[in-house]
Protein backbone atom coordinates (compact mmCIF):
# COMPACT_ATOMS: atom_id res chain seq x y z
CA UNK A 1 0.00 0.00 0.00
CA UNK A 2 1.55 3.74 -0.83
CA UNK A 3 1.90 6.03 1.69
CA UNK A 4 1.55 9.35 1.58
CA UNK A 5 4.90 11.87 1.89
CA UNK A 6 5.51 12.75 5.12
CA UNK A 7 6.52 17.09 5.31
CA UNK A 8 9.88 15.54 6.97
CA UNK A 9 11.06 14.57 3.71
CA UNK A 10 12.76 17.06 2.42
CA UNK A 11 12.13 16.41 -1.44
CA UNK A 12 8.44 16.48 -0.76
CA UNK A 13 9.28 19.52 1.92
CA UNK A 14 11.53 21.45 -1.08
CA UNK A 15 8.38 20.59 -3.92
CA UNK A 16 5.70 21.31 -1.22
CA UNK A 17 7.44 24.87 -0.75
CA UNK A 18 8.25 25.44 -4.29
CA UNK A 19 5.11 25.15 -4.87
CA UNK A 20 3.66 27.03 -2.08
CA UNK A 21 5.77 30.53 -2.98
CA UNK A 22 5.54 29.91 -7.00
CA UNK A 23 1.24 30.34 -6.19
CA UNK A 24 1.62 33.26 -3.16
CA UNK A 25 4.76 34.87 -5.77
CA UNK A 26 2.21 34.69 -8.56
CA UNK A 27 -0.85 35.94 -6.35
CA UNK A 28 1.38 38.99 -4.84
CA UNK A 29 2.10 40.42 -8.24
CA UNK A 30 -1.47 40.30 -9.29
CA UNK A 31 -2.73 42.07 -6.42
CA UNK A 32 0.13 45.19 -6.75
CA UNK A 33 -1.26 48.26 -8.54
CA UNK A 34 -0.27 47.70 -12.00
CA UNK A 35 2.78 50.58 -12.68
CA UNK A 36 2.86 53.00 -15.28
CA UNK A 37 3.10 51.88 -18.74
CA UNK A 38 2.68 48.28 -17.73
CA UNK A 39 -0.83 47.01 -19.06
CA UNK A 40 -2.90 43.99 -16.78
CA UNK A 41 -1.83 41.44 -19.54
CA UNK A 42 2.33 42.61 -19.30
CA UNK A 43 1.72 41.87 -15.35
CA UNK A 44 -0.13 38.87 -15.46
CA UNK A 45 2.97 37.45 -18.10
CA UNK A 46 5.50 38.92 -15.54
CA UNK A 47 3.67 36.84 -12.61
CA UNK A 48 3.42 33.85 -14.70
CA UNK A 49 7.24 34.21 -15.64
CA UNK A 50 8.48 34.54 -12.52
CA UNK A 51 5.70 31.78 -10.83
CA UNK A 52 7.42 29.18 -13.51
CA UNK A 53 10.95 30.22 -12.62
CA UNK A 54 10.39 29.62 -8.93
CA UNK A 55 9.24 26.13 -9.79
CA UNK A 56 11.96 25.34 -11.72
CA UNK A 57 14.42 26.55 -9.24
CA UNK A 58 12.77 24.58 -6.69
CA UNK A 59 12.59 21.32 -8.54
CA UNK A 60 8.79 21.58 -7.07
CA UNK A 61 7.40 19.47 -10.17
CA UNK A 62 8.72 16.85 -12.95
CA UNK A 63 10.52 19.31 -15.46
CA UNK A 64 8.37 18.52 -18.32
CA UNK A 65 5.27 18.44 -17.03
CA UNK A 66 5.92 21.87 -15.22
CA UNK A 67 6.85 22.93 -18.51
CA UNK A 68 3.69 21.75 -20.16
CA UNK A 69 1.53 23.30 -17.23
CA UNK A 70 2.93 27.00 -17.32
CA UNK A 71 2.63 26.65 -21.41
CA UNK A 72 -1.12 26.16 -21.27
CA UNK A 73 -1.72 28.39 -18.13
CA UNK A 74 -0.69 31.15 -20.49
CA UNK A 75 -4.06 30.46 -22.63
CA UNK A 76 -6.11 30.00 -19.16
CA UNK A 77 -4.98 33.01 -17.85
CA UNK A 78 -5.18 35.00 -20.68
CA UNK A 79 -1.62 36.55 -21.84
CA UNK A 80 -2.21 34.80 -25.07
CA UNK A 81 -3.85 32.61 -27.14
CA UNK A 82 -3.33 29.23 -27.27
CA UNK A 83 -2.24 29.23 -30.79
CA UNK A 84 -0.12 31.96 -30.06
CA UNK A 85 1.54 29.63 -26.56
CA UNK A 86 2.07 26.80 -28.74
CA UNK A 87 3.27 28.17 -31.88
CA UNK A 88 6.52 30.26 -29.40
CA UNK A 89 6.77 26.94 -27.95
CA UNK A 90 7.56 24.88 -31.29
CA UNK A 91 10.31 26.72 -32.47
CA UNK A 92 13.65 25.89 -34.33
CA UNK A 93 16.34 26.09 -31.46
CA UNK A 94 13.68 23.05 -30.04
CA UNK A 95 14.36 20.83 -32.77
CA UNK A 96 18.40 22.57 -33.03
CA UNK A 97 18.45 20.87 -29.42
CA UNK A 98 17.05 17.32 -30.32
CA UNK A 99 19.67 17.28 -33.32
CA UNK A 100 22.84 18.16 -30.94
CA UNK A 101 21.19 15.32 -28.60
CA UNK A 102 21.50 12.86 -31.62
CA UNK A 103 24.93 14.12 -32.22
CA UNK A 104 26.28 13.54 -28.81
CA UNK A 105 24.79 10.54 -28.75
CA UNK A 106 26.21 9.63 -31.81
CA UNK A 107 29.31 10.77 -30.15
CA UNK A 108 29.18 8.19 -26.90
CA UNK A 109 28.74 5.02 -29.19
CA UNK A 110 31.19 5.92 -31.95
CA UNK A 111 34.37 5.43 -29.19
CA UNK A 112 35.83 8.42 -30.06
CA UNK A 113 34.87 9.55 -26.30
CA UNK A 114 37.26 7.28 -24.54
CA UNK A 115 40.14 7.95 -26.61
CA UNK A 116 39.64 12.21 -26.37
CA UNK A 117 39.12 11.63 -22.51
CA UNK A 118 42.42 9.81 -22.19
CA UNK A 119 44.29 12.06 -24.18
CA UNK A 120 42.62 14.80 -22.20
CA UNK A 121 43.45 13.21 -18.80
CA UNK A 122 47.18 12.60 -19.75
CA UNK A 123 48.14 15.90 -20.52
CA UNK A 124 45.94 16.77 -17.36
CA UNK A 125 49.13 14.53 -15.27
CA UNK A 126 46.70 13.59 -12.75
CA UNK A 127 45.85 17.04 -11.76
CA UNK A 128 41.77 17.62 -11.33
CA UNK A 129 42.02 21.78 -11.89
CA UNK A 130 44.51 21.19 -14.64
CA UNK A 131 41.88 19.13 -16.17
CA UNK A 132 38.85 21.14 -16.32
CA UNK A 133 40.74 24.31 -16.93
CA UNK A 134 42.11 21.97 -20.38
CA UNK A 135 38.17 21.12 -21.02
CA UNK A 136 36.97 24.79 -20.32
CA UNK A 137 39.75 26.57 -22.74
CA UNK A 138 39.01 24.01 -25.24
CA UNK A 139 34.75 24.19 -24.89
CA UNK A 140 35.38 27.83 -25.10
CA UNK A 141 37.78 28.24 -27.80
CA UNK A 142 35.29 25.90 -30.15
CA UNK A 143 32.31 27.92 -29.44
CA UNK A 144 34.18 31.12 -30.81
CA UNK A 145 33.10 29.72 -34.42
CA UNK A 146 30.75 27.33 -33.55
CA UNK A 147 27.43 27.82 -32.26
CA UNK A 148 27.32 27.28 -27.90
CA UNK A 149 24.72 23.94 -27.86
CA UNK A 150 26.81 22.02 -29.97
CA UNK A 151 30.28 22.90 -28.64
CA UNK A 152 28.77 21.57 -25.20
CA UNK A 153 27.31 19.18 -26.84
CA UNK A 154 30.48 17.22 -28.00
CA UNK A 155 31.91 17.72 -24.48
CA UNK A 156 29.01 17.06 -22.18
CA UNK A 157 29.91 12.76 -23.16
CA UNK A 158 33.35 13.30 -22.87
CA UNK A 159 32.94 14.75 -19.42
CA UNK A 160 30.20 12.17 -17.80
CA UNK A 161 32.70 9.13 -18.85
CA UNK A 162 35.66 11.19 -17.42
CA UNK A 163 33.07 11.79 -14.16
CA UNK A 164 32.11 8.01 -14.39
CA UNK A 165 35.42 7.00 -14.46
CA UNK A 166 36.48 8.62 -11.41
CA UNK A 167 33.22 7.72 -9.30
CA UNK A 168 31.97 11.11 -9.36
CA UNK A 169 28.32 10.25 -8.00
CA UNK A 170 25.70 13.03 -9.57
CA UNK A 171 24.71 15.40 -6.75
CA UNK A 172 27.41 14.59 -4.43
CA UNK A 173 30.65 14.81 -6.01
CA UNK A 174 31.69 18.68 -5.85
CA UNK A 175 34.09 17.67 -8.90
CA UNK A 176 30.87 16.58 -11.14
CA UNK A 177 29.41 20.18 -10.28
CA UNK A 178 32.67 22.34 -10.87
CA UNK A 179 33.10 20.45 -14.19
CA UNK A 180 29.58 20.23 -14.93
CA UNK A 181 28.68 23.53 -14.66
CA UNK A 182 32.26 24.87 -16.20
CA UNK A 183 31.65 23.42 -19.51
CA UNK A 184 28.35 25.24 -20.37
CA UNK A 185 29.92 28.93 -18.63
CA UNK A 186 33.10 28.31 -20.80
CA UNK A 187 31.00 27.95 -23.94
CA UNK A 188 29.11 31.05 -23.13
CA UNK A 189 31.92 33.11 -22.24
CA UNK A 190 33.82 31.81 -25.64
CA UNK A 191 30.48 32.70 -27.77
CA UNK A 192 30.83 36.41 -27.33
CA UNK A 193 34.30 35.75 -28.79
CA UNK A 194 33.50 36.20 -32.57
CA UNK A 195 29.85 36.81 -35.06
CA UNK A 196 29.80 33.18 -35.33
CA UNK A 197 29.97 32.31 -31.65
CA UNK A 198 26.34 32.98 -31.13
CA UNK A 199 23.27 34.25 -33.06
CA UNK A 200 22.79 36.63 -30.96
CA UNK A 201 25.89 38.45 -31.83
CA UNK A 202 24.43 38.80 -35.32
CA UNK A 203 21.40 39.57 -34.02
CA UNK A 204 22.99 42.61 -31.89
CA UNK A 205 24.38 44.10 -35.00
CA UNK A 206 21.83 43.49 -37.46
CA UNK A 207 19.31 45.39 -34.99
CA UNK A 208 22.10 47.99 -34.21
CA UNK A 209 22.46 48.94 -38.59
CA UNK A 210 18.75 48.91 -38.33
CA UNK A 211 17.80 51.24 -35.23
CA UNK A 212 21.12 53.28 -35.45
CA UNK A 213 22.86 52.98 -39.09
CA UNK A 214 26.01 51.71 -37.57
CA UNK A 215 27.46 49.39 -39.34
CA UNK A 216 30.06 47.03 -37.07
CA UNK A 217 32.36 44.80 -39.29
CA UNK A 218 33.00 41.04 -38.35
CA UNK A 219 36.77 42.23 -37.10
CA UNK A 220 35.69 45.09 -35.00
CA UNK A 221 33.33 42.87 -32.94
CA UNK A 222 36.21 39.84 -32.51
CA UNK A 223 39.14 42.74 -31.21
CA UNK A 224 36.76 42.97 -28.43
CA UNK A 225 34.87 39.92 -28.06
CA UNK A 226 38.29 37.74 -27.87
CA UNK A 227 39.83 39.58 -25.18
CA UNK A 228 36.69 38.94 -23.62
CA UNK A 229 36.55 35.11 -23.80
CA UNK A 230 40.26 35.20 -22.91
CA UNK A 231 39.77 36.94 -19.64
CA UNK A 232 36.33 35.43 -18.59
CA UNK A 233 37.15 31.71 -19.17
CA UNK A 234 39.95 31.24 -16.84
CA UNK A 235 38.05 33.83 -13.93
CA UNK A 236 35.05 31.48 -14.67
CA UNK A 237 37.16 28.00 -13.98
CA UNK A 238 38.98 30.08 -11.21
CA UNK A 239 35.36 30.99 -9.76
CA UNK A 240 33.54 27.16 -10.41
CA UNK A 241 36.96 26.13 -8.56
CA UNK A 242 36.70 28.41 -5.78
CA UNK A 243 33.55 27.46 -5.33
CA UNK A 244 33.16 23.71 -5.73
CA UNK A 245 36.87 22.67 -5.02
CA UNK A 246 37.35 18.99 -6.06
CA UNK A 247 37.23 16.06 -3.79
CA UNK A 248 39.76 14.34 -5.56
CA UNK A 249 43.69 15.24 -5.41
CA UNK A 250 44.67 13.14 -7.96
CA UNK A 251 41.90 11.13 -10.89
CA UNK A 252 42.21 8.04 -10.98
CA UNK A 253 44.18 5.41 -13.20
CA UNK A 254 46.66 7.56 -14.33
CA UNK A 255 49.44 5.66 -14.22
CA UNK A 256 47.65 3.28 -16.80
CA UNK A 257 46.52 6.05 -18.90
CA UNK A 258 49.38 5.97 -21.63
CA UNK A 259 48.44 2.27 -21.88
CA UNK A 260 45.16 2.08 -22.07
CA UNK A 261 46.09 4.95 -25.40
CA UNK A 262 48.46 2.84 -27.19
CA UNK A 263 45.90 0.01 -26.59
CA UNK A 264 43.12 1.99 -29.11
CA UNK A 265 45.57 1.76 -31.56
CA UNK A 266 44.71 3.59 -34.61
CA UNK A 267 41.13 5.23 -35.21
CA UNK A 268 38.50 2.47 -36.03
CA UNK A 269 35.68 2.22 -38.95
CA UNK A 270 33.23 3.98 -36.44
CA UNK A 271 35.37 6.81 -35.21
CA UNK A 272 36.39 7.64 -38.82
CA UNK A 273 32.96 7.65 -39.93
CA UNK A 274 31.69 10.13 -37.04
CA UNK A 275 34.59 12.46 -37.56
CA UNK A 276 33.74 12.81 -41.31
CA UNK A 277 30.32 13.05 -40.55
CA UNK A 278 30.97 15.47 -37.83
CA UNK A 279 32.43 17.33 -40.00
CA UNK A 280 30.49 17.52 -42.93
CA UNK A 281 27.69 19.01 -40.22
CA UNK A 282 30.06 21.90 -39.34
CA UNK A 283 30.06 22.71 -42.80
CA UNK A 284 26.80 22.89 -43.03
CA UNK A 285 26.42 24.80 -39.78
CA UNK A 286 29.12 27.75 -40.95
CA UNK A 287 27.93 28.11 -44.28
CA UNK A 288 23.98 28.83 -44.12
CA UNK A 289 24.58 32.18 -46.01
CA UNK A 290 25.95 30.29 -48.90
CA UNK A 291 23.15 27.10 -48.92
CA UNK A 292 20.59 29.24 -47.63
CA UNK A 293 19.74 26.84 -44.51
CA UNK A 294 18.82 27.77 -41.31
CA UNK A 295 21.22 26.87 -38.80
CA UNK A 296 18.41 24.70 -36.63
CA UNK A 297 17.48 22.98 -40.53
CA UNK A 298 21.13 22.09 -41.06
CA UNK A 299 21.62 20.55 -37.58
CA UNK A 300 18.22 18.05 -37.90
CA UNK A 301 19.19 17.12 -41.30
CA UNK A 302 22.84 16.62 -40.77
CA UNK A 303 21.91 14.43 -37.32
CA UNK A 304 20.26 12.20 -39.41
CA UNK A 305 23.16 11.20 -41.36
CA UNK A 306 24.67 9.33 -38.06
CA UNK A 307 21.22 7.28 -38.43
CA UNK A 308 21.40 5.90 -41.80
CA UNK A 309 21.81 2.10 -42.72
CA UNK A 310 25.37 1.43 -42.98
CA UNK A 311 26.20 3.82 -40.28
CA UNK A 312 24.25 2.84 -37.15
CA UNK A 313 25.93 5.09 -35.39
CA UNK A 314 22.18 5.93 -33.61
CA UNK A 315 19.71 2.94 -32.53
CA UNK A 316 16.58 4.80 -31.80
CA UNK A 317 15.31 1.56 -29.66
CA UNK A 318 18.76 1.79 -27.50
CA UNK A 319 18.99 5.32 -27.48
CA UNK A 320 15.87 7.02 -27.26
CA UNK A 321 15.89 7.17 -23.58
CA UNK A 322 19.21 9.54 -23.96
CA UNK A 323 17.86 12.38 -25.54
CA UNK A 324 16.85 14.91 -23.00
CA UNK A 325 12.99 15.50 -23.47
CA UNK A 326 12.32 17.28 -20.62
CA UNK A 327 15.25 19.88 -21.53
CA UNK A 328 13.36 20.36 -25.19
CA UNK A 329 10.39 20.99 -23.47
CA UNK A 330 11.80 23.93 -21.16
CA UNK A 331 13.51 25.24 -24.06
CA UNK A 332 10.42 25.90 -25.98
CA UNK A 333 8.14 26.75 -22.62
CA UNK A 334 10.85 29.36 -21.54
CA UNK A 335 10.47 31.01 -25.14
CA UNK A 336 6.67 30.82 -25.12
CA UNK A 337 6.87 32.49 -21.61
CA UNK A 338 9.28 35.17 -22.65
CA UNK A 339 7.63 35.88 -25.73
CA UNK A 340 4.55 36.51 -24.21
CA UNK A 341 6.47 39.15 -22.17
CA UNK A 342 7.67 41.07 -25.19
CA UNK A 343 4.11 41.12 -26.90
CA UNK A 344 2.53 42.15 -23.50
CA UNK A 345 4.94 45.25 -23.35
CA UNK A 346 6.41 43.53 -19.90
CA UNK A 347 10.42 43.54 -21.34
CA UNK A 348 9.97 47.01 -22.56
CA UNK A 349 8.54 48.15 -19.19
CA UNK A 350 10.95 46.75 -17.57
CA UNK A 351 13.92 47.91 -19.76
CA UNK A 352 12.49 51.44 -19.59
CA UNK A 353 12.00 51.09 -15.78
CA UNK A 354 15.68 50.62 -15.18
CA UNK A 355 17.25 52.20 -17.64
CA UNK A 356 15.62 55.61 -17.84
CA UNK A 357 17.89 58.37 -16.48
CA UNK A 358 20.98 56.73 -17.41
CA UNK A 359 22.13 59.48 -19.95
CA UNK A 360 23.29 61.71 -17.35
CA UNK A 361 25.55 59.52 -15.72
CA UNK A 362 29.40 58.98 -16.81
CA UNK A 363 29.50 56.96 -19.96
CA UNK A 364 31.72 54.30 -17.84
CA UNK A 365 28.67 54.04 -15.47
CA UNK A 366 26.40 53.59 -18.34
CA UNK A 367 28.57 50.98 -19.95
CA UNK A 368 28.70 48.85 -16.78
CA UNK A 369 24.84 49.10 -15.85
CA UNK A 370 23.89 48.23 -19.52
CA UNK A 371 25.93 44.87 -19.05
CA UNK A 372 25.16 44.67 -15.63
CA UNK A 373 21.11 44.91 -16.19
CA UNK A 374 21.23 42.87 -19.51
CA UNK A 375 22.59 40.13 -17.08
CA UNK A 376 20.16 40.56 -13.77
CA UNK A 377 17.30 40.47 -16.50
CA UNK A 378 17.98 36.55 -17.38
CA UNK A 379 16.50 35.94 -14.19
CA UNK A 380 13.34 37.43 -15.56
CA UNK A 381 13.50 36.87 -19.23
CA UNK A 382 15.36 33.23 -19.89
CA UNK A 383 15.68 33.98 -23.56
CA UNK A 384 18.11 35.85 -25.51
CA UNK A 385 16.29 36.91 -28.23
CA UNK A 386 13.56 38.94 -26.78
CA UNK A 387 16.25 40.46 -24.80
CA UNK A 388 18.39 42.16 -27.38
CA UNK A 389 15.01 43.16 -29.12
CA UNK A 390 13.45 45.03 -26.46
CA UNK A 391 16.77 46.18 -24.64
CA UNK A 392 18.50 47.73 -28.04
CA UNK A 393 16.24 50.67 -28.94
CA UNK A 394 16.24 52.09 -25.64
CA UNK A 395 20.41 51.52 -25.30
CA UNK A 396 20.61 52.97 -28.58
CA UNK A 397 18.29 55.90 -27.27
CA UNK A 398 20.42 56.88 -24.29
CA UNK A 399 23.55 56.75 -26.72
CA UNK A 400 21.63 59.52 -28.65
CA UNK A 401 20.77 61.39 -26.21
CA UNK A 402 24.15 61.22 -25.23
CA UNK A 403 25.55 62.51 -27.79
CA UNK A 404 27.95 58.96 -28.36
CA UNK A 405 28.32 56.28 -30.86
CA UNK A 406 25.38 54.11 -29.82
CA UNK A 407 28.02 50.97 -30.90
CA UNK A 408 29.48 51.74 -27.42
CA UNK A 409 26.57 50.84 -25.32
CA UNK A 410 24.95 48.00 -28.20
CA UNK A 411 28.15 45.85 -27.88
CA UNK A 412 28.42 45.59 -24.13
CA UNK A 413 25.09 44.68 -24.46
CA UNK A 414 25.49 42.38 -26.93
CA UNK A 415 28.43 40.41 -25.03
CA UNK A 416 26.24 39.98 -21.84
CA UNK A 417 23.30 38.70 -23.10
CA UNK A 418 25.19 35.58 -23.36
CA UNK A 419 25.82 36.02 -19.75
CA UNK A 420 23.11 33.60 -18.67
CA UNK A 421 25.25 32.11 -15.69
CA UNK A 422 23.13 33.16 -12.52
CA UNK A 423 20.17 30.31 -13.40
CA UNK A 424 20.84 27.43 -15.99
CA UNK A 425 18.03 28.29 -17.74
CA UNK A 426 19.62 29.11 -21.02
CA UNK A 427 19.76 26.14 -23.70
CA UNK A 428 23.91 25.48 -23.29
CA UNK A 429 23.20 25.33 -19.61
CA UNK A 430 20.64 22.76 -19.60
CA UNK A 431 22.53 20.21 -22.19
CA UNK A 432 24.80 19.35 -18.96
CA UNK A 433 21.62 19.75 -16.23
CA UNK A 434 19.94 16.94 -17.10
CA UNK A 435 23.08 15.00 -15.83
CA UNK A 436 22.56 15.55 -12.24
CA UNK A 437 25.18 17.05 -11.24
CA UNK A 438 24.05 20.15 -9.93
CA UNK A 439 20.66 22.05 -8.99
CA UNK A 440 19.94 25.13 -10.73
CA UNK A 441 20.84 26.76 -7.27
CA UNK A 442 23.97 25.61 -7.38
CA UNK A 443 25.19 28.00 -10.66
CA UNK A 444 24.33 31.01 -8.50
CA UNK A 445 27.15 31.35 -6.00
CA UNK A 446 29.92 30.76 -9.34
CA UNK A 447 27.85 33.27 -11.11
CA UNK A 448 27.82 36.00 -9.21
CA UNK A 449 31.56 36.55 -9.33
CA UNK A 450 31.73 35.78 -13.04
CA UNK A 451 28.86 37.94 -13.78
CA UNK A 452 30.88 41.05 -11.38
CA UNK A 453 33.78 40.26 -13.53
CA UNK A 454 31.63 40.20 -16.52
CA UNK A 455 30.73 43.78 -15.75
CA UNK A 456 34.76 44.75 -14.86
CA UNK A 457 36.14 43.09 -18.27
CA UNK A 458 33.31 44.40 -20.76
CA UNK A 459 34.07 48.12 -19.40
CA UNK A 460 37.88 47.58 -19.14
CA UNK A 461 38.10 46.25 -22.86
CA UNK A 462 35.44 48.56 -24.32
CA UNK A 463 37.73 51.44 -23.03
CA UNK A 464 41.01 50.05 -24.03
CA UNK A 465 39.84 48.54 -27.84
CA UNK A 466 36.49 50.94 -28.71
CA UNK A 467 38.99 54.28 -28.83
CA UNK A 468 41.63 52.28 -31.54
CA UNK A 469 38.82 51.29 -33.05
CA UNK A 470 37.29 54.94 -33.99
CA UNK A 471 33.86 53.58 -31.76
CA UNK A 472 35.04 56.59 -29.02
Amino acid sequence: MMTLPSFSDPVFRRQATGCLISLLAYCVILLLPTPDGLSPAGKKSLALMISAIIVWVFDALPLAMSCTLFLFLQAVLGTVSLDDALHRFAIPPVFFCFAMFCIVVAFQNSGLTRRIVLWTSMKSKGKPGRLLFLLMMMSGMLSTILADVPVVAMMFPVALFLLEKNECVPGKSSFGKAVMLGLPLACLIGGVGTPAGSGTNILTMNMLASTAGVQISFFEWSAIGMPMALLLIPVAWWAVMKIYPPELTSLAGMEQLCEDYECLGPLGRREKLYIVLLAFNLLLWCTTGIHGLSLPAAAVLGSMLFALPGVSLISWEQDKHKIGWDILFLVGAANSLGVALWQNGAATWIADTFLSGMSALPLVAVIALVSLFTILIHLVIPVNTPIVGVILPPVAAIAAAMGINPALLALPLGFSVSAAVLLPLDSVSLVTYQAGYYKMTDMFKPGIIISAAWVVITVAVMYLIARPLGLM
